[in-house]
């Protein structure tokens, strides 16, 4: 369970303790800019462990990454004399610089907390210095460019010992001697970027959907759909939890609309893509809980490989940075994104198909004139477009083979920061289509000349934000621009969220 202190929406400090983040507070914190601190105690363990690793060095003992090289060279002795040495060559030989793509700021710094997070359990053997200046770093607020590749899903390698020259390159580090024995490895052996993206994405899905039940709402209205589809008879006889909460969200969304009266519905039965509108985005939401679930456990799991034992004055090797987990939750989200992309370009269609919709082609003023309506400005090629490359995006990844790497030791790996890259792009392109789909359902409410008392109550909100900024009437006169319906769109979603 999430502490009160983590939770706190407008606190100056996120406290972190190593066990209680989640995905809200981490985008909050950055968000707000809150200030990071350790818990105490916590600060207390990470000394006990560290002690351990100074032992392990004086001593000796074989142990990977410490007194060892690492991947393929693991059979390799690094001395105790060659170790502060040692460090420093292999945070900056995995640091290479790759054109293309950098980390947004914020993204770095929720990186940094994540890795604050995990290193505040002690388990990574880290001493309370590195610790320190990290937390300083988090704090300044200023990051470093990093640049958003390099990793094959089993710890984001390249991007966090880009991070690991940064940190170590600051003045507070260099005056303490940083890195000691292990610390490279520590801070390059970890998922905290995948897991920053991920925590990103989590609260904008959220967003998102809570939209996509608003379009949904006010596409029934612009189709004269038939509502018993989503009626709470229909919800009662199943045990979908994510359905009966869409279908919930988007009876609110049309309260006081005149398609509950008996006879509204132009149609018995409504195509699929209409008539299953609360299954599909009901099936959605709950891929996203679900994914939710698993970021925030994550978010306290410690990848570091080795962990330190203190009782044994010893490391564990394990492979708790494999990404499966994480990839299997992102593949899954990314083909329910691309699912429910596929049934809105069905209704962008439909909307403007006379056979479905009973209205002029394509939506046009004058039926049978050769200019006007939404499909002279080819809203539905664009949307057909986008979608598509949401469902190129929505391809598997887990199963992608990364060939062998070092030397065969490393012969598997998760994927997840490719996953999370293209679940990303999935997002930015969902509201371009959630913004195209309100645009035609608006436009074809206009159509029907259906008086505003009539249009269920937020439909009604959404249709006076959404109708002046489209071009009805004066289609072709000049260039039509999405951006403003996608910023009036986000609008709505945000108090959609709150329903």
């Amino acid at each position: 369970m999430t502490s009160t202190t983590v939770k706190s929406a407008y606190s100056e400090h996120l406290t972190l303790s190593g066990v209680d983040l989640d995905c809200g507070a981490l985008v909050q914190a950055v968000s707000h800019a809150q200030k990071i601190q350790v818990r105490p105690d916590c600060m207390d363990q990470v000394a006990k462990r560290r002690a351990a690793v100074d032992t392990i060095v004086r001593k000796g003992i074989p142990s990977y990454g410490i007194t060892t090289g690492v991947g393929s060279q693991k059979d390799f002795v690094v001395s105790e004399g060659e170790v502060a040495a040692y460090n420093l060559r292999l945070v900056n030989a995995h640091a290479t610089r790759i054109p293309g793509p950098v980390l947004a700021p914020a993204v770095v710094r929720a990186a940094l907390i994540v890795m604050i997070n995990e290193f505040a359990q002690g388990h990574s053997g880290i001493s309370p210095q590195l610790l320190e200046t990290m937390i300083a770093a988090c704090n300044d607020n200023e990051m470093p460019q990093i640049d958003a590749s390099g990793s094959v899903g089993a710890s984001d390698l390249v991007p966090l010992a880009q991070m690991a020259v940064w940190l170590l390159n600051l003045d507070a580090a260099k005056a303490q001697g940083l890195p000691k024995a292990k610390e490279t490895l520590s801070l390059i052996n970890h998922n905290a970027v995948t897991l920053a993206l991920g925590a990103f994405a989590v609260v904008e899905l959220k967003q998102q959907l809570a939209l996509f039940d608003l379009v949904g709402a006010v596409t029934l209205e612009g189709f004269c759909g038939n509502l018993g589809a989503m009626s709470e008879a229909v919800n009662q006889v199943h045990k979908r939890p994510g359905q009966r909460a869409s279908a919930a969200r988007m009876r609110h969304h049309l309260r006081g609309s005149k398609l509950w009266s008996p006879d509204a519905a132009r149609l018995i039965q409504d195509p699929l893509s209409f008539r299953a509108l609360s299954q599909v985005h009901g099936a959605v939401a709950e891929a996203a809980d679900r994914m939710e679930m698993i970021w925030d456990q994550e978010l306290n799991t410690v990848n570091d490989n080795p962990i330190i034992v203190p009782d044994i004055n010893g490391a564990v090797s394990h492979a708790n940075m494999d990404t499966t987990r994480l990839t299997l939750a992102l593949d899954t989200m990314r083909q329910a994104l691309g699912k429910l992309a596929d049934l809105s370009g069905e209704r962008i269609q439909k909307l403007q198909w006379p056979a479905f919709s009973g209205l002029p082609t394509g939506l046009a003023e004058n039926n049978g004139a050769a200019t006007g309506g939404v499909q002279f400005l080819n809203l539905g090629h664009i949307a057909s477009s986008l979608i598509t490359s949401m469902k190129i995006w929505a391809r598997p990844h887990l199963l992608i083979s990364v060939g062998q790497l070092a030397d065969g030791v490393e012969d598997t790996s998760g994927h997840a920061l490719h996953a999370v890259h293209d679940l990303q792009r999935q997002l930015d392109t969902g509201w371009k289509v959630a913004a195209l789909e309100m645009s035609i359902a608006v436009w074809a409410t206009h159509r029907r000349k259906i008086p505003l008392d009539c249009l269920g109550q937020d439909v009604r909100r959404s249709y006076e934000a959404i109708r002046p900024l489209l071009p009805i009437g004066t289609e072709g006169e000049q260039q039509f621009a999405l951006s403003e319906v996608i910023d009036a769109v986000k609008a709505l979603a945000t108090s959609s969220q709150q329903t």
